[in-house]
């Protein structure tokens, strides 16, 4: 120890005749902390900031996102999130890893050094300066499991520890076990096995949630991928299930954004937040009426980085390419731009059938169901890393690539069948309706039945489905209500009397009746509707 530590630590002062840069205070003063200098004197904020962050840095508990400083720390659950570094919080979190020091006057006009507490101002300073952009590690996203990256050539598994050239954070796991891939694909197909899809190549899309998440957190698929949209004719029917599963494959629970209405606490505001946390997976769970997200809609394009702003704090910068959006609704309306970027499974509710507890198996083994995934993603890169010639979708490369997957090494139904239809109806709140209509109609044993539009309306009402276009103050207005329906339905029965969709048709009937009064003839539409044949 030197003598000005011993003379300091004695004394706790320690008398000089002229001020000394930080680099010559000794490292270790008590044996527990080292020592940082506050600015002052000939100490610039640039010299104690850098002295401070080679001290932090290391211990990867705080990191840079774009020109942001954040920190690792745990949300209500103990599970780990990022938090933007605030002035006030930062105090109180340097003290964990350094002793500080400031000159002051002393005895006999002397300059002494004494510990101090750091002042608000500096620590915004030490935020601020240039040292946090040259010396903490960019971090670009959380996970609870090992991922596998490629290198060279080869495929490597990384496990728990923070990688500087992915800038991922692995949290914990260990490797997951080598699982053959016959016997891989066997045991990720069963565990759809109890879910009634609505055609074949929704289970394929289903599969498709399920692995993307491992070729992504490698970035093996370098490319954007679509938010994971799960649609069901109505509630209880698996579908947050389904996502949920999802998550737990990779050892997460979905963050879950709450469906809000503009305004402070907007649901944009609520998914920023959720992004700048870090948790790879990110729910819209149970939502309801249109969905009209321009962020939303511009996070799923995104490349290199995406600005997330938050109260309080400055821009904070993303990658985009470590977040899964999931999305579940009964009926789903969104942009056209919206339902480009997405991958729709659609699913109904199987009656008199107990779901087993599949989350909890997957939780149990979740090292094996990631081996399985793993197994996967091995056989498709020992392959050549193919693509099937899939044109469908606006997301190329994930296209193609987990088409090629699904079809040769699941043996399931192409991915995109009768997808361009879903896109289309969830982005027409006509047909949307009109779809959740289909479904009540079967529920209340209503096929095969000409309605006219206020019996739609009735049906609506029953199962508190919304009238698109109906103003909410008419909401329970009868004669309002049927002539809306009539408006709305019109340009999807203008060239056709027959509509086909989501396993259904609804066939348009128009008919002339003679007025009670002898006012001449009227027309009566009436709607029915009827399962397809398959």
């Amino acid at each position: 120890m030197s003598i000005l530590a011993k003379e300091w630590k004695n004394t706790g002062e320690a008398e000089i005749e002229s001020p000394i840069s930080s680099s010559s205070v000794p490292l270790d003063i008590d044996g527990e902390l080292p020592v940082v200098i506050l600015p002052g004197g000939d100490v610039t904020i640039t010299k104690s900031a850098t002295e401070l962050f080679r001290i932090v840095a290391p211990i990867h508990r705080i990191f840079r996102r774009g020109k942001a400083v954040v920190t690792l720390t745990h949300n209500m659950l103990g599970t780990g999130i990022l938090e933007p570094l605030r002035p006030s919080g930062a105090r109180s979190f340097f003290e964990g890893f350094a002793k500080f020091l400031a000159w002051r006057a002393g005895k006999n006009a002397s300059i002494v050094l004494k510990p101090v507490v750091v002042p608000e101002e500096t620590a915004r300073a030490f935020i601020d300066c240039a040292a946090a952009v040259d010396l903490l590690p960019i971090i670009n996203g959380l996970v609870n499991c090992p991922i596998i990256i490629e290198v060279g050539s080869e495929l490597k598994v990384c496990g728990a520890g923070f990688d500087p050239e992915s800038g991922v954070l692995v949290q914990q796991g260990d490797s997951p076990p080598v699982v053959p891939v016959k016997e891989a694909v066997e045991e990720l197909r069963k565990l759809l096995a109890k879910f009634h899809f609505q055609s074949q190549s929704d289970e394929s899309r289903a599969m498709a949630a399920f692995i993307t998440p491992g070729f992504k957190m490698g970035n093996l698929l370098p490319g954007p991928i679509p938010a994971d949209v799960a649609e069901s004719d109505q509630s209880q029917s698996g579908k947050t299930y389904r996502q949920r599963m999802t998550a737990a494959i990779y050892n997460e629970e979905p963050a879950l954004v709450p469906l809000k209405r503009g305004g402070v606490g907007s649901t944009d505001e609520s998914l920023y937040e959720k992004l700048v946390n870090g948790r790879p997976f990110i729910q819209l769970d149970n939502y309801r009426g249109i969905l009209n997200s321009p962020a939303l809609e511009a996070f799923l394009t995104a490349k290199g980085s995406f600005p997330c702003r938050i109260p309080h704090c400055r821009e904070i910068e993303v990658d985009p390419s470590r977040y899964f959006i999931q999305l579940t609704s009964n009926g789903v309306e969104t942009t056209r731009d919206l339902a480009n970027r997405s991958s729709m499974v659609r699913n109904i509710k199987r009656r008199n059938v107990a779901f087993p507890d599949t989350l909890g198996a997957i939780r149990a083994q979740q090292s094996y169901y990631l081996g399985c995934v793993f197994a996967v993603v091995r056989e498709w890169h020992a392959r050549g890393k193919p693509q099937s010639g899939e044109m469908r979708h606006d997301f190329r490369e994930w296209c193609q690539t987990l088409d090629w997957i699904v079809q040769n090494l699941f043996g399931m139904a192409p991915l995109m069948d009768g997808h361009v239809a879903a896109q289309e109806r969830v982005s027409n709140p006509a047909l949307t309706f009109l779809r959740r209509l289909a479904f009540e109609a079967e529920r209340v044993d209503n096929l095969d039945t000409p309605l006219l539009a206020s019996q739609l309306f009735e049906l609506a009402e029953a199962a508190d489905i919304e009238v698109p276009g109906l103003r909410e103050q008419d909401q329970h207005d009868g004669d309002k209500a049927k002539k809306i329906i009539g408006i709305k339905l019109a340009p999807i029965f203008k060239d056709t009397q027959i509509v086909e969709l989501d396993g259904f048709t609804v066939t348009r009937t128009a008919s002339s009746r003679e007025r009670d009064d002898d006012g001449g003839d009227y027309v009566v539409k009436t709607y029915t509707f009827a399962k397809r044949p398959q």
